[in-house]
This record gives structure tokens, C-alpha cells and sequence, in this order.
């Protein structure tokens, strides 16, 4: 069993040619000296490997398929690997070829003793700003961004103003909660560190969808739920124990800003696979109770799960 708290780990995504690597070596400057890296290439021969090495603690390989299916065995192993060394990461960075969908590496991080040793920090998805349209013309770009709680628009230097709005507002109607920022030659806007993006995702989680709906991509459901004023405490719990737990080997992602009776502040949920983190927000003050809660996985009934959602709202 490990003593201290389970190692953060970090998925950087995005469809081919979206510009990860320069991103990814840009914050291996910044991150702590113990962060370890797996780099996943479809070719044969790896080349992204070579040149992040100089950076980091510990550079794995993963070449010759996609860590979401083919290679998704070598990925748990290197996983396995880095939790049981010692010194233990600081921090696990998982670059993923342009081609591949994070929901391989989501269930890797919730299989066997992974639940327990690592935790997932955050996914970064990086789109080309340059590029949106065309790209998100495939539904592997779109499952990418709706994993995502950081959506760079990279190589927003060769952007006018007009295309990177248009990038932004594309962004976000497939990546609920996330937060949105820009990237010039590796460097994020205003200066920003990885880290402290990844931190403001609590105060950004009002972006989550006004509105219910479903939708199919990649093979990925995505049902958004929207209930006006505040749940039920008791029934929502016993409706997360037994609606959301009886599918819980489907649900990949559960993300969530609620207003709870009795709370005063929102309370922000993140989940992957059985793994739930609540946290509490900034509190509701003059605004409207508002429960949003999206959640990603396979052979969802989102029928189902609205019906049971609404019936957690707190009578008056």
C-alpha cells in the first residue's frame, strides 16, 4: 500500500499534428524534476522520446500502436512500473499519439492496483487553432475534447482575431467544464503554468452545458444532465450508488457542478471510472442554483439517467 497520496498523473492529447510535443517540452521545464513521461508514437521508431529525455527523471517508449487499444497493455505495465519505483514520480506525464482516444488511458488509470497508486490530474487537449474546423470534422477530435479539463488552441500566433474566437466557441461546446486557453510556440497566454491552469478548473466548471442532451462519438456516449435549483442530498447519493454504480465499469468520465440543500457552496465533482473527487467551489451567494453533471462512457441509457437524476431536486 503506498503512504503518501497517489501519484498526479497528466494525459496530453490531440488529434495529429496539433502541436503536443512542443507543448509538452515547453512544461517539462517548469514541472518538478522527478516528473516521468510516456510517449506514445504509432511508428516504429520513436522520436519525441529522444528529445523530452534531457528534462525529465524517466522517459518510456510506447511505439507501434495507440495506447487506447494495441498498445493499451504495455501502457498499464509502464504505469505499474513508475507507481512502484522508488523514489516514487512526482508526477506521471502521458503524451498520446495524435490518433488515440483517452478513454484508454482513463481505464488504465482505474484498473488493478492503479486506483489505488495514481490519480488522474487533468487532460489536456490541444487543438490546432489554425486547423479547428477541419479537424473536428472527425469524431476522434471531438471524444478528445470531451475528455478534456484543459483545451489549448495551439499555435494561436498564426490566428487573426475572427478565427481564434471561432476556434474557442467550437471548443467549447464539445469540452464541458473545461478550461480554455491559448498557445504561441509552446507558451500558454499571459504566461501560465500547466499547473495553474489545471488549478482554476474548480472556478471554470460553470461552462458545463445549459442544456441536457446525449450524444455518440467514437463509440463514446456524452449525456448531460441540467436540473434548475438545488438536489436532495440523501437521494442523490443513494441515486449515485445505485444508478451510476450498477454502469460504473461503462462510465469513463463524470464531471459535475451541483447545488446541494443545505449547501452554501458549489460542490464539484470528478470521476473516473469508480473514482469520485468532491470538492467544494465558490459559493452560490445572489446567483441561481444550478446542478449540471456530465458523464462520458459506453452504452449509456440517457433516458435513464435524466429520469433518475430529476427525481434527486429537493422539494420544496
Amino acid at each position: 500500500m503506498r503512504v503518501n497520496a497517489p501519484i498526479p498523473v497528466t494525459v496530453v492529447t490531440g488529434f495529429l499534428g496539433a502541436g503536443k510535443s512542443t507543448l509538452v517540452d515547453r512544461w517539462l521545464r517548469e514541472l518538478p524534476e522527478g516528473t516521468v513521461v510516456i510517449v506514445n508514437e504509432q511508428g516504429e521508431v520513436g522520436i519525441d522520446g529522444d528529445l523530452l529525455a534531457e528534462r525529465v527523471a524517466r522517459v518510456r517508449e510506447i511505439t507501434g500502436g495507440c495506447v487506447c487499444c494495441r498498445a493499451q497493455a504495455e501502457l498499464c505495465a509502464a504505469l505499474a512500473e513508475f507507481a512502484a519505483a522508488s523514489p516514487s514520480p512526482q508526477r506521471i506525464l502521458v503524451e498520446t499519439s495524435g490518433a488515440a482516444s483517452p478513454a484508454g488511458v482513463v481505464r488504465a488509470l482505474t484498473w488493478n492496483s492503479a486506483r489505488d497508486e495514481l490519480r488522474l490530474d487533468g487532460v489536456v487537449t490541444v487543438l490546432d487553432a489554425a486547423r479547428a474546423e477541419a479537424v473536428l470534422a472527425f469524431d476522434l477530435t471531438i471524444e478528445q475534447l470531451g475528455f478534456a479539463d484543459v483545451v489549448v488552441l495551439s499555435r494561436a500566433d498564426t490566428c487573426d482575431a475572427a478565427a481564434l474566437s471561432d476556434a474557442a466557441s467550437r471548443a467549447s461546446t464539445h469540452a464541458p467544464g473545461a478550461v480554455i486557453t491559448r498557445g504561441r510556440h509552446g507558451v500558454l497566454e499571459d504566461g501560465q503554468r500547466l499547473l495553474d491552469v489545471l488549478d482554476a478548473r474548480a472556478q471554470r466548471l460553470h461552462a458545463l452545458p445549459e442544456a441536457a442532451g446525449h450524444a455518440t462519438h467514437h463509440g463514446i456516449d456524452s449525456v448531460s444532465l441540467v436540473l434548475e435549483g438545488t438536489l436532495d442530498e440523501e437521494r442523490f447519493g443513494d441515486w449515485v450508488e445505485h444508478a451510476l454504480g450498477s454502469v460504473q465499469a461503462r462510465i469513463l468520465r463524470v464531471k459535475a457542478i451541483l447545488a446541494i440543500d443545505g449547501v452554501a457552496e458549489r460542490v464539484i465533482v470528478q470521476g473516473v471510472g469508480e473514482r469520485i473527487d468532491v470538492t467544494l467551489g465558490p459559493p452560490w451567494r445572489d446567483a441561481s442554483p444550478r446542478c449540471r453533471l456530465v458523464v462520458l462512457g459506453l452504452s449509456l441509457d440517457a433516458d435513464a439517467l435524466r429520469e433518475g437524476f430529476e427525481a434527486c431536486a429537493a422539494r420544496a
